[in-house]
C-alpha cells in the first residue's frame, strides 16, 4: 500500500505519544466519580499518567486542558491541579474549548508546539464533571442579547439549538429510523461490556481514589454506565426526549458523565534522548465545518478532509473511534463514509461508556491506541462532531 508507507516511516521530528490514559467514565449525579470536582479528576489523571508512564514531570513544558463547562474556562482549577501534582514552575497551563473535541484539539495544538520547537514535552488533557457543571444551563448560554439573536439568520441561531434537536434533525433529514438507532445503541453496550469483562479497558484506565456521598473513600476502576444486559426490547420502550414524535431517547444518546483523560506527547528525537519508548505516532488532524443545526454529521466532513490531505483511503484505516454523541448522527456518518461497521468502535462508544465533554477526545484516543495494540493493527482514526457545527478527525499510527 504505497500511500500509507511514507506515513509509517520514522523520523526524528515525528510527534509521538508516550502515554494515553483516562479515568473511568461514570454517570453524573449517581456515578462513582460524582463527588469529585473537575480539579480532582484532572489531578488524578495527570498524576496517574506520569506515574504509569514514568515520564519525568520536570520535562513537561506545557499542559493543555480541554474544558467545556467549567466557570472561568477551567483555567484556574486546571492550574491548581497541575501545581498540586508537582509539575515544575516552568510548566504552563492553558485550557481549550472546541466543545466535544476539546481534548482532541489539545492534542493538535500540543503537536504544533512540539513541531515548531516551542515546547519539547507536552500533555494534552481533558476533564469534565457534568455532575457539577452541566445541569445549571445544560450547555446553552444563559446570557445572549435577545435583539442580537432575533435578527440573525438560521445558521447563526442554530448554534444555540439543544444537541438533542440536532440529533432529531439529522435523523429526519437523512432517514435514520428509531429501530436502527436502538439496535446500534444495544451493540455499543454489549461491546463495552465485553471490553470491561475481558480486562481490555483496564489497560487504558487509571483507577481513581474517590468518595461516596457519605464521604467514605472508595476506589473507582471501571466505567459504570455500561449495561451488559441491554436489549433492543428494553431500549425500544423508552420515550423520545426532545420531540414527542422523535427518535432520540436516553437509550440511544451519549450519557451525561464525569471523567478525565491525558495524552503525553513529544518528538521522536526527544523520546530517544531521554529513553522513552513511543506507543504511537500522531500523524495529523483536520477540522471541518458543517451546518450548525446538523452538527452531528461533522465526522463525515472531517474524516475525508484529513485522509485526502494525507493521500490515503478509508480502507487503509484499521480502527475508527468515533464519538457516539447520538446513534442517529453516527449511523449517518458511518453509512455516508462507507465504513465497515466492524472497524467502528469495536469496544463500544459514548452511548455505553459516557461522554464527559472536555475529556472525550483524550478518551477516544486512549481507547483507539489500546485497541490498535490489542489487535496488532497499524492505523487508527478518532473523530467527533462538535456543537456549533464542526467535525474533528485525527490519524494515529500504532508503535506498540
Amino acid at each position: 500500500m504505497p500511500p500509507v508507507s511514507p506515513l509509517l516511516k520514522k523520523s526524528a521530528k515525528d510527534i509521538v505519544i508516550l502515554s494515553a490514559l483516562r479515568t473511568p467514565v461514570t454517570k453524573s449525579i449517581k456515578g462513582g466519580l460524582a463527588q469529585l470536582y473537575p480539579e480532582e479528576l484532572l489531578y488524578h489523571i495527570l498524576h496517574g499518567s506520569v506515574t504509569r508512564s514514568k515520564v519525568d514531570p520536570q520535562l513537561i513544558d506545557d499542559i493543555l486542558v480541554g474544558a467545556v463547562l467549567q466557570t472561568l474556562g477551567g483555567q484556574k482549577a486546571s492550574a491548581l491541579a497541575v501545581k498540586k501534582v508537582g509539575f515544575p514552575i516552568k510548566t504552563t497551563v492553558n485550557t481549550v474549548n472546541r466543545q466535544c473535541g476539546s481534548s482532541a484539539q489539545a492534542i493538535t495544538y500540543s503537536a504544533g508546539s512540539l513541531l515548531s520547537g516551542e515546547n519539547q514535552f507536552a500533555i494534552a488533557a481533558g476533564v469534565e464533571s457534568m455532575t457539577h457543571d452541566y445541569f445549571p444551563h445544560r450547555g446553552i448560554p444563559q446570557r445572549i442579547y435577545e435583539p442580537f439573536l432575533q435578527d440573525a439568520d438560521d445558521e447563526a441561531k442554530n448554534v444555540l439549538m439543544p444537541m438533542g434537536l440536532t440529533s432529531e434533525a439529522v435523523a429526519e433529514k437523512y432517514g435514520v429510523g428509531r429501530k436502527e438507532q436502538d439496535e446500534f445503541a444495544v451493540q455499543s453496550h454489549l461491546k463495552a461490556a465485553r471490553a470491561t469483562e475481558s480486562g481490555h479497558f483496564a489497560k487504558e484506565i487509571v483507577p481513581i481514589d474517590a468518595r461516596t456521598p457519605e464521604g467514605e473513600p472508595v476506589v473507582v476502576s471501571k466505567d459504570d454506565g455500561i449495561r451488559g444486559n441491554s436489549t433492543f426490547e428494553k431500549l425500544s420502550t423508552l420515550k423520545p426526549v426532545f420531540k414527542e414524535d422523535g427518535f432520540t431517547t436516553a437509550g440511544n444518546s451519549s450519557q451525561i458523565s464525569d471523567g478525565a483523560s491525558a495524552v503525553i506527547l513529544t518528538t521522536r528525537e526527544n523520546a530517544e534522548k531521554y529513553g522513552y519508548k513511543p506507543i504511537a505516532k500522531f500523524i495529523g488532524s483536520a477540522v471541518a465545518g458543517v451546518p450548525s443545526g446538523l452538527m452531528g454529521i461533522g465526522p463525515s466532513a472531517a474524516i475525508p478532509q484529513l485522509l485526502n490531505r494525507l493521500g490515503i483511503e478509508i480502507n487503509d484505516i484499521d480502527i475508527f473511534e468515533l464519538n457516539e454523541a447520538f446513534a442517529s448522527q453516527l449511523i449517518y456518518c458511518i453509512n455516508k463514509l462507507g465504513l465497515d461497521y466492524d472497524k467502528v468502535n469495536p469496544y463500544g462508544g459514548a452511548i455505553a461508556i459516557g461522554h464527559p465533554l472536555g475529556a472525550t477526545g483524550g478518551r477516544v484516543t486512549a481507547t483507539l491506541l489500546n485497541g490498535l495494540r490489542a489487535q496488532n493493527k497499524e492505523l487508527g482514526v478518532i473523530s467527533m462532531c462538535t456543537s456549533t457545527g464542526q467535525g474533528y478527525a485525527a490519524l494515529f499510527a500504532n508503535e506498540q
